[in-house]
């Protein structure tokens, strides 16, 4: 595995969990890592934040990252002449996690980033003469608010959706979808969630809202209802789906993942919150109000869809960990960071796994 490959969406938490990945692995592959930053100079300082985020002290693969300066929204992605070249001469993967996942951007300002941003990641793939796949990371949420089953193989439908977020990766993996001349494959995460075994998270966002809320005692009532479906998925999963939806030989197509047909209701996600910190839980209610931070997500509190996964499965081998497995996790690394106040870096945190007795 060791030829080269483009991420964007470097700095986020998924991006940070497949370079974490790439990194510790001796034989993992050259990156190219495009962020957001002033000049080179800028580049280099933003990864040396990333990987101060991952690490104590940076693994030795970490001499395998480049960084170069893109932007989502410039032309040919503000990239240097240089580092377009070396691009183009180099690399024969691109993994595009880059997005706008501000759920309140007005539409014109999140279809810049989340379309025009994949439009300049196609254009340039289709420059890179030896290009054995593009990964777009999309969002299981291209579903809206459809009902029922929503297939790997789906992606026209008639629903609406609940933000400019679900409505402008829908038109972008539409673009994706169209550019038949290029090796795409599509992943399409659920709510993307901390590690299943650390618990580790650099995002502290949509069920973290809620659930620190609740935690320090400040819900007892939760517009929702209990029937709804919160499909949650731990980081790591995603990252296993990316490796090989990135590095298997001949696939194409989509791959959703998610907890798919084991995905909790509302319900049963808060009884098993409420059990784990031992206190009665709040009432699932039509009427009532979240705390300011967290009234963004309510829409993600009454979902009617569920999502196939069946093509991820057969690609890995196995399904994402059931909640139940690492629910206590996520919020025993919620309660050591302060639900985000005082982060622990992943290597410091998985140093605190918990030993089986």
């Amino acid at each position: 595995m060791s030829d080269s490959l483009l991420l964007t969406g470097a700095t986020g938490f998924l991006g940070m969990e497949l370079i974490a990945r790439w990194l510790e692995d001796d034989d993992g592959p050259d990156l190219f890592v495009a962020v957001r930053a002033r000049d080179e100079a800028g580049a280099h300082e933003r990864v040396d934040q990333l990987l101060s985020c991952l690490y104590e002290k940076p693994p030795a693969g970490a001499g395998r990252l480049r960084p170069v300066r893109g932007d989502l929204t410039a032309p040919g992605l503000g990239l240097s002449a240089r580092d377009r070249a070396a691009i183009t001469r180099s690399v024969e993967r691109v993994v595009h996690c880059a997005a706008s996942v501000s759920f309140g951007l007005p539409v014109e300002d999140a279809r810049a980033i989340n379309v025009g941003g994949t439009a300049e990641v196609l254009s340039l793939a289709r420059g890179i003469a030896d290009l054995e796949r593009l990964v777009h990371v999309s969002t299981a949420y291209v579903a809206g608010r459809s009902l029922g089953v929503f297939r790997e193989g789906d992606l026209q439908h008639d629903a609406s959706f609940r933000n400019t977020y679900e409505q402008t990766k829908h038109e972008a993996e539409q673009l994706v979808a169209a550019s038949t001349d290029l090796p795409v494959v599509t992943v399409r995460p659920s709510i993307v969630v901390g590690e299943s075994d650390s618990g580790w998270t650099s995002a502290f966002n949509v069920i973290y809202q809620p659930l620190r809320a609740f935690v320090r005692g400040h819900l007892r009532e939760l517009p929702a209802d209990p029937f709804g479906l919160v499909d949650i998925v731990p980081v790591d999963h995603v990252a296993d789906v990316l490796h090989a939806a990135t590095f298997t030989p001949a696939i194409g197509g989509t791959f959703c993942a998610a907890a798919g047909a084991r995905a909790m209701t509302l319900g049963e996600l808060v009884e098993l919150i409420s059990a784990l910190l031992h206190r009665a839980p709040p009432r699932l209610s039509p009427k009532g109000d979240l705390p300011q931070r967290a009234a963004i997500f309510a829409p993600y509190f009454d979902v009617a869809c569920c999502f196939d996964d069946q093509r991820a499965v057969d690609l890995l081998g196995h399904r994402a960990p059931p909640t139940d497995d690492y629910l206590a996790a996520l919020l025993r690394y919620g309660r050591i960071a302060d639900w985000g106040r005082r982060p622990l870096t992943r290597q410091a945190a998985r140093a605190r796994i918990p030993v089986a007795a």
